[in-house]
């Protein structure tokens, strides 16, 4: 949300005539709509498809003292605004007058808000430091779109409502995985809309953190998208998330315009374009193709469909992971979380943590999920392995040991360099050696 407020000289009283020049009135961008308030007279208007091919025009909808009056569609043009305001004072029993002023200083301030959309931003002089962080949760979700990919049934969606219970919380649910960021959390669903099982497994994550669902400071709101795309939905999302700290997208293929477009990368075009009208953080949950799926352990950890999915989002994860033997009535996974993509920097580092399922001991209850730090789960092609030098060899070892970065390395191997460390691990990736999970 960016609000911005055009000053009046004056207040004048409801039964004066009212220049909108001189009426005070707060602009809000909520997505691809605008709310207007003005305070002398309590009135709100959302502007909600504004059209300004031919004549302004735009869906409005005018609120007095928080009680809804009408919606309608309408031209921007002097009649159109007369027949607003006109309509506002019948309704309200209130001074046509004072609403024609309001009116017009809605109208104007949403005309202008519109011409400035090309404005642009000198770059010479914006601010090195916003008002929204740079991480949504560090070193996960920055402050833009993100991208999980990762096969069915491997845990995502239960991976992303614990961000969202950390986000919700202040916690931080998953070890590496620190939340920057709190607010509530909209989580839009397109696969399994049910309230039970996503009410289940939010309560069980809480269950292994020692939270009290209740308690969260935070909402975490299901949106079943109801097999409608996301461009169909944005307009509404926008204005229920113009608070939020974030917007989660489960799971990517159920939200594309299937049938709308002519081609996958229009589709995908279609659906990231929807992303930027949310502007707010957005995390999405995406499937591999069928080929990459069947040979996920050997795949560069893409998304199903085109190559729009991989340029458009600004961080990108690919995750493995490997089962554990666990207790009986209850389930082990190690994870690791590759960055496959991050442009406003170098990858940050995997994560690699546990994750810890207790089942479900009857309908009523949920079990329970916890995670945990654990070695990171390592690709390595054994039949490779033995080809390497001592050095690599030493440098692969290292890396199963946890030294996946060139700092961690240089430490666990004594290097000189950091340099050093950094080239082995460059090596290390080009040989091959890395490509299939071993447990």
């Amino acid at each position: 949300m960016s609000p911005s407020t055009i000053p009046g000289q004056r207040r004048p009283a409801a039964s004066e005539p009212q220049d909108e020049r001189d009426i005070a009135t707060k602009i809000e961008t909520i997505g691809p709509s605008y709310r207007v308030t003005v305070d002398s007279l309590g009135a709100t208007f959302v502007f909600r498809d504004v059209r300004v091919d031919k004549d302004l025009a735009a869906d409005v909808a005018v609120s007095h003292g928080g009680r809804h009056l009408f919606r309608s569609t309408s031209a921007l043009s002097i009649t159109g605004r007369k027949n607003i305001a006109r309509t506002a004072a019948e309704m309200d029993s209130g001074d046509y007058r004072a609403w024609l002023g309001a009116t017009f200083a809605a109208a104007e301030a949403v005309m202008e808000a519109v011409e400035q959309l090309a404005s642009g931003v000198d770059l010479r002089y914006s601010p090195l430091v916003t008002d929204r962080p740079a991480w949504t949760a560090r070193p996960f979700w920055p402050d833009g779109a993100g991208f999980l990919i990762m096969p069915g049934d491997a845990g995502k969606s239960t991976i992303i409502r614990a961000v969202a219970v950390s986000i919700c919380s202040g916690r931080e649910i998953i070890p590496g995985i620190v939340p920057l960021v709190r607010g509530p959390v909209l989580l839009v669903v397109a696969e399994d809309p049910s309230q039970r099982s996503h009410t289940f497994s939010i309560e069980a994550i809480c269950r292994g953190a020692g939270i009290d669902r209740s308690s969260l400071e935070y909402p975490i709101i299901l949106v079943p998208s109801k097999g409608r795309p996301l461009h169909r939905l944005v307009r509404s999302l926008a204005e229920r998330a113009a608070d939020a700290a974030g917007v989660i997208l489960d799971a990517q293929q159920g939200l594309l315009a299937i049938g709308e477009q002519g081609n996958i990368r229009d589709q995908a075009a279609l659906f990231w374009n929807a992303i930027d009208e949310l502007d707010r953080p957005a995390f999405v949950i995406a499937h591999p193709n069928l080929e990459q799926a069947r040979n996920w352990n050997r795949s560069d950890g893409r998304g199903a469909g085109s190559e729009v999915n991989r340029d458009r989002p600004r961080i990108s994860w690919a995750g493995h992971w490997a089962d554990e033997k666990a207790v009986a009535g209850s389930s082990f996974r190690r994870y690791t979380l590759t960055c496959t993509k991050y442009n406003n920097g170098p990858h940050p580092s995997p994560l690699s943590f546990g994750m810890s399922w207790r089942y479900s001991l009857g309908d009523d209850d949920p079990g329970e999920v916890s995670f945990s730090p654990c070695q990171p789960v390592v690709r390595v092609r054994k039949t490779d392995a033995g080809a390497l030098s001592p050095a690599m060899q030493e440098t692969l070892d290292a890396y199963r040991a946890g030294a996946t970065t060139a700092a961690k390395l240089q430490e666990a191997l004594g290097l000189a360099t950091y340099e050093t460390a950094h080239t082995r691990l460059i090596r290390l990736q080009k040989s091959g050696a890395l490509d299939e999970v071993t447990e």
